[in-house]
């Protein structure tokens, strides 16, 4: 989770759930202090075209990067606090989505004051799907069929999206990543729901991915 500094606007008390909006710095707060965006990796554009703009995916991980709109203001040091710990926690720097519901997440200073803050949904996924990602890190436009044919000396990166009907969810669940046969070795990608996979012989093997409840197999027809 990254930080940025943040005006000094102190309140009384908590406030309730408000909605956001949204411009091409990020999720303005309800205080219009801060804009808050994903904390993406560098070459992650798909994790930078979602911003916020979509329901977090229970059981999923979301770093923020939170930038301040104010001008000209020292700032205290913040910490983020969940309106609802059973909707939403703060671990490692990460909101992770606990159970359905809206909660918001205020930005508050050392002596307990709300700076600002942001109002998240969490929702059940009802399916995952499988995306390759292309060297930028952005998504191809659909996600993978059941079954995709290779040559050997391919090497990619597939990512696993949560969704809720039409919409993909924000945030990263964790996933396992298995492999039916030979001549494919999965490789960590550094995140928790992609993997690089490099193809090295021909023949055919089946790839299995389970996130939380979901389980999805991609058939990888390698050709000589």
């Amino acid at each position: 989770m990254t930080i940025r500094s943040l005006t000094y606007f102190s309140v009384a008390a908590a406030i309730a759930v408000a909605g956001c909006a949204t411009d091409s710095s990020g999720t303005d707060g309800a205080l219009s202090q801060t804009a808050t965006r994903p904390d993406c990796a560098p070459n992650d554009t798909a994790c930078q075209i979602d911003g916020l703009n979509a329901p977090l995916a229970l059981g999923a991980r979301l770093p923020l990067d939170i930038n301040v709109t104010a001008r000209g203001v020292a700032s205290p040091l913040l910490t983020l606090e969940p309106a609802r710990a059973d909707i939403l926690a703060v671990e490692s720097g990460h909101l992770i989505g606990k159970s359905e519901g809206w909660s918001s997440v205020m930005m508050m200073s050392e002596d307990g004051l709300v700076m600002d803050f942001i109002t998240l949904n969490v929702k059940n996924p009802d399916r995952v799907e499988l995306y390759r990602l292309s060297d930028d890190g952005g998504t191809e436009a659909s996600p993978l069929p059941d079954k995709i044919q290779l040559a050997p000396g391919d090497d990619f990166e597939l990512s696993v999206k949560a969704f809720f009907k039409d919409t993909r969810l924000l945030g990263e669940l964790d996933s396992e990543w298995t492999i039916e046969g030979s001549g494919v070795t999965i490789l960590d990608a550094g995140r928790p729901a992609s993997r690089r996979l490099r193809i090295k012989d021909p023949g055919t093997v089946k790839l299995k991915v389970k996130a939380t409840s979901f389980e999805k197999e991609l058939t990888l027809e390698v050709l000589p």
